[in-house]
Parts: C-alpha cells; structure tokens; sequence
C-alpha cells in the first residue's frame, strides 16, 4: 500500500526536488522565464497554498517524493455560493511517478476535505498530463471546461493594428452601472462550467460573471479594468485584467487572467480593448496573457489577429464529496 503524508511536514529539500522534476510547470512554454524562474514560481504557488488556514495537501514517497496533491479551501467561491468549496491547484509528480501514487494523493486530499466538511471539489489538470486527467477521473473528477492561454511578450511581439471601433480609456467610478450592465446581457443564457454542475444553485451560476465584474471594479480580482466607448461616449465594451502573482514577483511581470464583455451591438470593440490591453501591458515591460475556453473560437480568433501565441492549456474538473 503506497504511504501517504501531509505534504507540511515534508522537508523542504524534497518538496524542492519534486518541483524542480515535474514536467508541465505551468510557465514552460511563455519563453519569458528562464527555467529557474519557472521552478521559483510553481515554488511559490505551493507555498501560497500551504500558507491557506486549512490546506490539505497530501504527498507520497520517502526522502524523494513521487507525488503531492496541492490542495486548499476557497473562502471566496464557499461565500458566494453556499457550498463548502475546495480546490487542488496541482497533483504534481515525477516521471517515475505511478497511477497509484497520483491516485493516493489524489484519494488523500478528497478525505481530507471531506473530513474538512467541504462538499465541492475544483482541480486543474495541464492538458500535457493525461496520467493526472485519468486519475483524477477514476477519482470521481468529471471535467467540466478546458481554457486556452495566449500572450505577447514585451519586446518581442508586436501588437498588430485591428479596426477600432471606439477609444479606450482606463475605467472610472463613473462606469460602474455600464460595465455591470454589459456583463449581465453579454452572458445572459451562457453556461459555463458552474451552469453544467448539477450541484451548484442556478441562481448563483445565473450571477456568477456579474459579481466577478463588481469584485474586478472594486479592485479585488483585478488590477485593471479598460472601457472602451463608440462615438457618442457610450461604454461598448471592457476588459479587466490582474497583475499574476507570484510570477510577476519572480520573473517578468503578467497582465491577464481577467473577465470582457461587449455590448451585443458592438462586438467589434473586443478586438481593439484586447490590443490596448497589450499595449498597455508592453509598457510596463510585461507579458500581456489571456485566457478563454478553448472551444471559444471567435474569441481565439480575435486574439491570434492581434498577434498573440497560443502558450498554456489545462483542464478543470469538479468533483462532488456528498
């Protein structure tokens, strides 16, 4: 039977080890991050983890580790839904890693959170480790959304020119009703992954990316937010974006990860708020990154006429404690 720990009581020189031999950091193809950089940066994330009230992470393996599953409560996702939530951020392995050993930190985590009380669980699988996707299956993981990643790196890619519609500006106070108002028509009768869990409230799925626009505008899951506006001054359109940590700390900083919405009238806004949203970022000698399901064609299209290149793509899983 594969022996399985706390992952916080594993000593540092073998957690170390374990993140310099997993093979799909998360940064490795953005060629912006020296291979360094990309161990210091999963480093850290594993840190932020362990650093949650309540973390539990499990790993597997003596003084060399083969697998550890990285796992944690989410306070925020708990709140706004009514549902004891969790999240494992990584099932890292070794190459020599088995199905087993993933499957006993994978099973680990999952008792621990049930124990815990959390009901729901989230997991994030790069596309690359299909060993992970099967195990985290067999689990009881269904999959439920695949997101695509791009970006344009400073220095090196060139925003290249698309047909504005309207200025784009940063936003103000003053935009707040619009913004909120955009997001509930642009995703009204969109069903993202919380629409296709069964055991998350439909009213809640309902408001999910409305909320995410108001915590983007009170500064809390964005850093930036650009409006873009047509002739008459009318917002058409915006785009918000966060400062990506810990990488940002380690390495060349990343703009990205944010939520946009355009005014059903005007969905050619989209197009010139994600160059300016490159734009602005090349300024500030970062990569600029976004990110959509990788079913979401139009929008992939929008971003390769842009310039940006395809980088990172990972699979996120639900699964259901009971």
């Amino acid at each position: 039977m594969t022996s399985v720990h706390r992952l916080r009581d594993v000593p540092r020189a073998a957690l170390d080890a374990l993140v310099a031999a997993y093979p799909h950091k998360p940064y490795r193809q953005y060629r912006a991050y020296s291979r360094r950089e990309q161990q210091a940066i999963l480093r850290a994330e594993v840190e932020a983890a362990l650093a949650v009230a309540g973390e539990f992470s499990h790993a597997t393996g003596g003084d060399t580790l083969q697998a550890a599953a990285i796992a944690r409560p989410l306070a925020w996702d708990t709140a706004y839904f009514g549902l004891p939530m969790g999240r494992l951020d990584y099932v890292l392995s070794t190459p020599e890693a088995t199905a087993d050993d993933r499957r006993a930190v994978v099973a680990a985590a999952c008792e621990a959170a049930r124990g815990a009380g959390l009901r729901h669980l989230t997991a994030r699988c790069d596309v690359g480790d299909l060993e992970t996707l099967a195990v985290l299956e067999d689990t009881g993981f269904r999959t439920m959304d695949a997101l695509a990643t791009f970006i344009m790196r400073p220095g090196r890619d060139t925003p290249r020119e698309v047909r504005s519609v309207g200025p784009v500006r940063l936003a103000t106070a003053a935009d707040h009703d619009a913004v909120l108002a955009i997001t509930r028509e642009a995703y009204q009768g969109y069903r993202g992954r919380f629409h296709l869990d069964a055991h998350i409230p439909a009213d809640r799925a309902d408001g999910f990316y409305e909320e995410w626009a108001r915590q983007c505008l009170a500064g809390v899951m964005a850093d930036l937010v650009m409006v873009s506006e047509d002739s008459t001054g009318r917002v058409i359109g915006y785009l918000a974006h966060r400062r990506r940590q810990p990488a940002s700390s380690i390495g060349m900083p990343i703009y990205g990860g944010g939520l946009g919405a355009c005014r059903r009238d005007a969905p050619g806004a989209y197009a010139s708020l994600i160059r300016e949203s490159a734009v602005w970022a090349h300024g500030q000698g970062a990569v600029a990154e976004c990110q959509t399901q990788n079913a979401n064609f139009p929008v992939i299209r929008v971003y390769e006429s842009v310039g940006f290149h395809y980088v990172r793509a990972e699979y996120t899983l639900h699964a259901w404690l009971g």
